[in-house]
């Protein structure tokens, strides 16, 4: 049985990502939120614990706590992100930009993803097939960028992209089993999502459960087809531009 790690496992497409990961029977699965208890064997098979990946001393508590209880990790797949919160929505016009939008954004966004990967790499390399996967987003492309504004969640998503793919890079010549997936869920029916759903076509808004399945679609698809590297695609398989 692997053990996988699901980063913001307990809302939205991670918590559906659990659900699912859970019913096949193949996996033991950690689930982390900032809101869950320090640690809690929530059932068999299924272990809930605090993360914050906005402080580098929760990154630090968590892997160590992790270091006592498993052997191994074989898959990290990463969901935790912020757009908007109670302080702030995103930024329509550069004269939204403030130094604690940027921070904040990449703080959650691209540097906790990166830091969470470090933190816990001495575990995640001795299996035998090695996955990290990051929920990351059409809209960090810089190639696709035909609108602009939402600058800080682009920029940040953009800054997650090229440390993964560098992270790629490096893994390829020393780890070559391992794999590197940036993936777009596609406009999932959660609460990041929620204020901008109004407009949006018919059949275009995905309901967490779809997305997570076609998520792991393309996960145990790239694990059997897929090289060394980075790739970053959307639910659908589709190659996107960096």
């Amino acid at each position: 049985m692997s053990s996988v790690l699901v980063a913001g496992g307990l809302r939205g497409i991670g918590k559906a990502l659990v659900k699912q990961l859970r019913a096949s029977g193949q996996h033991q699965v950690i689930a982390t939120s900032r809101t869950a208890r320090t640690w809690h064997q929530k059932d068999t098979g299924l272990i809930e614990a605090n993360l914050d990946l906005a402080a580098d001393q929760s990154i630090e508590h968590f892997a160590a706590k992790l270091f006592g209880q498993v052997q191994q990790l074989d898959w990290v797949i990463n969901c935790a992100g912020v757009l908007h919160n109670e302080q702030f929505q995103p930024e329509k016009t550069f004269q939204h930009w403030t130094a604690e939008r940027f921070e904040q954004s990449f703080r959650i966004n691209c540097t906790g993803h990166l830091l969470l990967i470090k933190a816990l790499a001495p575990l995640l390399l001795k299996s035998a097939h090695p996955l990290v996967a990051s929920i990351s987003a059409r809209i960090g492309s810089i190639e696709d960028n035909q609108l602009g504004g939402w600058h800080a969640y682009r920029m940040s998503k953009a800054a997650l992209n090229q440390g993964m793919k560098t992270l790629g890079i490096e893994w390829a010549r020393k780890y070559p089993k391992a794999r590197i997936m940036l993936l777009h869920p596609g406009t999932t029916d959660t609460d990041l999502s929620k204020p901008f759903q109004r407009n949006l076509p018919d059949g275009q808004l995905q309901s967490p459960e779809e997305t997570a399945g076609m998520l792991l679609n393309q996960i145990n698809q790239h694990l059997k087809q897929g090289s060394a590297g980075t790739v970053f695609i959307d639910y659908r398989g589709d190659v996107i531009p960096w």
